[in-house]
């Protein structure tokens, strides 16, 4: 945790940063033989719009300043002594030359270079990419690491976001017409609810279902008609948007949480739970919840 709280400390300069791009291979054009592993053979057209930055990065990287450009620099470099400029545009449909934007994320890639002569192999660098979209657009991981899949190998990379969203639900259960509800302890060591991130291609109600399946072991019933959503900054960096829905589960069937992910459960009325959740959003979506619950 430390670790990623780290790099996303490094990247916090350029989440949300202006910049103008350089569209070099516009969206539907094909990659020369030069630009493909296989000389050519398969040369798939471009499904986004890459290009490189010219906005002045120095004031974020101060050590390179505007005119170092990576193709310039040593075979192996951090990104304290060089900037990223090469980027993805996303959330634009249209081939483009030029393109102002906002960065939302960052392609940390991790690559080794391979040994030569029979030496030892050189130290670790990076080679970041930047997520450009149109000003105004929210992008999560799970769209942008579809859009980027063409290019970018997971596993070999990691993405760094300026925006999350996760869904999940006030899950409740009723019991001589008193509603009780379920509340869980997470890695963190928070009590809240069953919730987790949004995976590509799900709608909200669908990522809910899941995660309380994978969570609690419970198929749920949802109300599509309770929603509510608060926003948090974490580390002064991340944008979080957390969704919730409400969903009930018939009394009596076991609760089974994840090994590793769920370290403790809890089934209670609405005064033990309001005490019980760590935070004050929270309270207040389980308040809302049980108003409407009581007024059926």
């Amino acid at each position: 945790m430390e670790e990623i709280r780290s790099r996303y400390g490094r990247y916090a300069a350029l989440f949300g940063r202006e910049v103008d791009v350089v569209v070099n291979r516009p969206l539907g054009s094909t990659p020369t033989n030069a630009e493909t592993a296989d000389g050519g053979k398969r040369r798939k057209r471009y499904p986004v719009n890459c290009g490189y930055i010219t906005t002045d990065l120095s004031d974020v990287f101060p050590a390179a300043g505007a005119s170092v450009h990576p193709d310039d620099a040593p075979a192996h470099y951090d990104i304290d002594v060089l900037p990223p400029r090469y980027v993805y545009i996303l959330g634009v449909h249209e081939p483009l030359e030029t393109f102002h934007g906002r960065i939302v994320a960052v392609v940390h890639r991790n690559v080794r270079t391979p040994p030569r002569d029979g030496r030892v192999p050189p130290p670790q660098y990076s080679y970041d990419r930047l997520i450009v979209v149109p000003d105004g657009m929210e992008l999560y991981e799970p769209e942008i690491r579809h859009e980027i899949a063409f290019a970018e190998r997971r596993g070999r990379y990691r993405l760094y976001c300026m925006y999350e969203k996760s869904c999940g639900a006030v899950v409740y259960t009723m019991h001589n017409d008193t509603p009780l509800y379920l509340l869980i302890r997470n890695r963190s060591g928070h009590i809240g609810f069953p919730k987790g991130h949004v995976e590509y291609g799900e709608d909200e109600q669908e990522t809910m279902m899941r995660e309380i399946y994978e969570e609690t072991s419970l198929r749920v019933t949802p109300d599509a008609e309770f929603r509510c959503e608060y926003h948090y900054v974490l580390w002064g960096v991340v944008h979080k948007r957390a969704v919730y829905s409400m969903a009930q589960f018939s009394y009596g069937h076991s609760v089974t949480t994840m090994e590793n992910e769920i370290f403790g459960d809890w089934l209670v009325p609405f005064a033990e739970a309001r005490k019980l959740l760590s935070y004050d959003n929270d309270r207040h979506i389980l308040e809302m919840a049980h108003e409407k619950i009581m007024s059926r």
